[in-house]
């Protein structure tokens, strides 16, 4: 039987909560006894934080925060009035709860309410709240569609319109990036009138995520804990106040044949990190990056700037390009970064593609027609002038002519081109012109203006010749203006006839010479050369034909024998005049011998024993002898082979004569020994003469040629040194 009644006992309580269920199914708060047994006191988990108030435009609201498994748990909102009636909103697994005045709970009279949520057999009750629901009253957050986004002072200012019938509220915000938590912050009451406003940090280098609440500002007693919060609002997004800067590169390539050349931009644009609330698209954090093109060249054109998306390399004309990245985000566009795409000034186009004719209607241009093009833009400028001196003009494609060439003319009158002026000229096409990027260039070159021909433009000047051997010639000239316009200049051609007017010689020079050797030309023959400056599709005209002449010369060998002669004359002369000089010079030496000198001779010197000795001369009955006193005294030498002192040595006669100046005067009153007026007298008899006479004999010989001879008339006798004889002879 206990059995019986556990399996009965479930049915009855599913019968019994099945028909409280149809019993309160049509009306709002059910005021029987709850599906599930009484509930016990509160635990750690369960719902909590109950909230009931008065919404200003739908009515009632009571909502809660539940802790735990979600899955299965059914919430019942419980009230009870003043008179101990209680009733129950069934809310199933939801956590608010809408009612309305109508729904049988006294909206002014405080009532107490609570949350009693069911899970698997089991019951949580939250805590219990008292309060006036029509006095507590939720204002709605704002709406992020009326919310304003700006900058003031380094902050971010939020401004919104106040909600119908919501003024006098306080405001808070909360704040986080996508690697920070919540902060929250604090806007303060709001006292203006229809608008309210607040003023948040901005962060220079991330993204922020924003949410507002509002509750009414009311004074609250002591414990009151006021009206509560609204919910938060939507998130509103901030960018960064620096907006990353891409590090980008371009590459460029050249021209190709269609008149397109790529263009591709290399690196990566940077990606701000983002919060959580913040990574859908266009959420106001994210920053954008776009392109603008501005095409510089042909101004004349419908429209010269156009912004689009980095996602695939350009394809562009030759002309010139300003390319910039720009950043964009909510608050405007920030910096940007440009660079600029020169023109590609030659395109590989055929030599003649442009035909400029010049008539006496005016001047016609003729290019190759483009087979889509509906628009061609001509842009010409005079070499190295300002970029915004250049002229444009548009024209329509028109029908070909049978040759495939489109034309453009203008009269003579409208200036579009001066004469002798170089001229650089772009013609670019277009198959739908109000596209920058749609452009294509045709061709572009160098015209030199006006009539080549006619303007002397071909004609070089100042031709001189200058002759380089007897059968060749340097022709010079200066350069023809049109080898200042690059690529017009074709040659020069270069004539030579003889004086009859027959050619020579007809030689084309490169457009960068000035000059040329003409070779084969004969001597004593008169010629006339002329040169021309031709360019690609008109000759030039001849310049005034300069004569000149090679004369005729003698033979070479005939000049070279007459060089030999004149040498040969002055070598002799020379030889001659050189072997005259030595052989007068030798004889001189012969015929005559340089004249002895006293001061060289050591007849008059006197030993050093006498040289203070004073001579007593007796009378000159001492010397019975007379000797001439112009006999000249002579010197008899004998040495052997190998010995003795050079004549003409000059030391030995500077010592000598050293050896006089420094010899005392002699005293010529003083007497003789007996011994030395022998030698005075000739009878001095020869005797051989050791090394310890020298000395004394050369003292006897100056003191006899004091005596007998005057020192003026002396013969000058060298000195003779080493074992030798001497013979004095009188």
């Amino acid at each position: 039987m206990g059995q019986l009644w556990a399996r009965l006992v479930p049915l009855l309580l599913l019968l019994l909560r099945g028909q409280g269920a149809e019993a309160c199914s049509t009306s709002g708060c059910c005021f029987q006894d709850p599906p599930y047994p009484d509930a016990g006191a509160g635990s750690a988990s369960g719902p909590r934080d109950l909230n009931c108030y008065r919404i200003v435009s739908a009515g009632y609201e009571c909502s809660w925060q539940y802790e735990g498994p979600m899955a299965g748990v059914s919430h019942f909102l419980r009230c009870c009035l003043r008179s101990g009636r209680c009733c129950y909103f069934a809310a199933g697994s939801a956590t608010s709860l809408r009612f309305s005045d109508q729904d049988g709970v006294a909206v002014l009279q405080a009532v107490t309410l609570w949350v009693e949520s069911r899970a698997e057999n089991r019951t949580q009750k939250s805590p219990k709240i008292t309060l006036k629901l029509h006095s507590a009253v939720k204002y709605d957050p704002p709406l992020v569609g009326d919310i304003t986004v700006s900058r003031s002072l380094g902050q971010v200012l939020l401004k919104w319109e106040n909600p119908a019938r919501q003024d006098g509220a306080e405001v808070q915000f909360r704040h986080r990036t996508s690697s920070s938590l919540w902060e929250l912050g604090n806007c303060g009451p709001q006292e203006d009138a229809g608008f309210e406003s607040c003023l948040c940090p901005l962060r220079t280098d991330a993204a922020q995520e924003f949410q507002l609440r509002r509750r009414r500002l009311r004074p609250a007693a002591p414990g009151d804990p006021g009206d509560p919060w609204s919910s938060w609002s939507s998130p509103v997004c901030i960018p960064p106040e620096h907006l990353p800067q891409p590090t980008l590169k371009f590459s460029m390539e050249a021209l190709r044949p269609n008149g397109r050349r790529q263009v591709t931009l290399h690196g990566q644009l940077p990606q701000v990190e983002l919060p959580e609330g913040c990574l859908g698209s266009n959420s106001g954090g994210e920053v954008t990056y776009r392109a603008r093109l501005h095409m510089l060249s042909c101004t004349c054109k419908i429209k010269s700037t156009m912004n689009f998306q980095l996602k695939k390399p350009l394809d562009l004309s030759g002309a010139a390009y300003d390319l910039a990245v720009i950043s964009q985000n909510r608050f405007g566009p920030g910096p940007n970064q440009t660079w600029h795409i020169p023109a590609q000034t030659h395109t590989h186009t055929e030599m003649g593609a442009l035909n400029i004719s010049v008539g006496a209607d005016g001047t016609s241009m003729h290019w190759p027609a483009q087979a889509r093009a509906k628009t061609y833009c001509i842009e010409w400028q005079a070499q190295d002038q300002d970029r915004n001196l250049t002229n444009c003009t548009l024209t329509p494609s028109q029908d070909q002519d049978p040759t495939g060439m489109a034309t453009y003319s203008w009269s003579r009158g409208s200036g579009a081109m001066e004469e002798e002026v170089c001229y650089h000229i772009t013609i670019f096409a277009s198959p739908r012109p109000e596209k920058p990027i749609s452009w294509s260039t045709v061709l572009s070159t160098y015209h030199f203006g006006g009539n080549v021909a006619a303007s002397g433009a071909g004609r070089p000047q100042h031709v001189s010749v200058r002759k380089l051997s007897q059968g060749s010639v340097n022709v010079d000239w200066t350069p023809s203006p049109l080898s200042a316009c690059p690529g017009v200049l074709k040659e020069y051609v270069v004539r030579c006839e003889d004086e009859e007017g027959n050619l020579v010689s007809e030689l084309p020079v490169k457009a960068t010479e000035t000059q040329v050797t003409l070779d084969g030309l004969r001597a004593g023959t008169a010629y006339t050369v002329r040169v021309r400056a031709d360019t690609v599709t008109l000759q030039g005209v001849w310049s005034r034909p300069q004569p000149f002449s090679i004369e005729a010369q003698v033979s070479r060998l005939f000049d070279l024998s007459i060089l030999f002669v004149s040498l040969g004359s002055f070598v002799s002369i020379l030889l001659l005049g050189v072997l005259g000089y030595l052989c007068l010079n030798r004889a001189a030496r012969y015929l005559c011998p340089p004249l002895p000198t006293p001061c060289a001779s050591t007849v008059i010197e006197f030993p050093s024993n006498q040289g203070k000795q004073a001579w007593q001369w007796t009378s000159p009955a001492d010397f019975p002898e007379e000797v001439s006193p112009k006999e000249a005294l002579v010197v008899n030498m004998s040495w052997e082979k190998g010995e003795g002192t050079d004549l003409d040595t000059p030391m030995h006669l500077k010592e000598k004569t050293q050896l006089l100046r420094d010899t005392p005067e002699l005293t010529l009153d003083t007497e003789l020994p007996l011994e030395d007026r022998r030698h005075v007298q000739g009878h001095l008899e020869p005797q051989a003469l050791g090394p310890g006479r020298q000395e004394g004999l050369e003292g006897n010989l100056a003191q006899g040629a004091g005596l007998s001879l005057p020192l003026g008339d002396l013969i000058q006798t060298p000195i003779i040194s080493g074992p030798s004889n001497m013979d004095l002879e009188a």
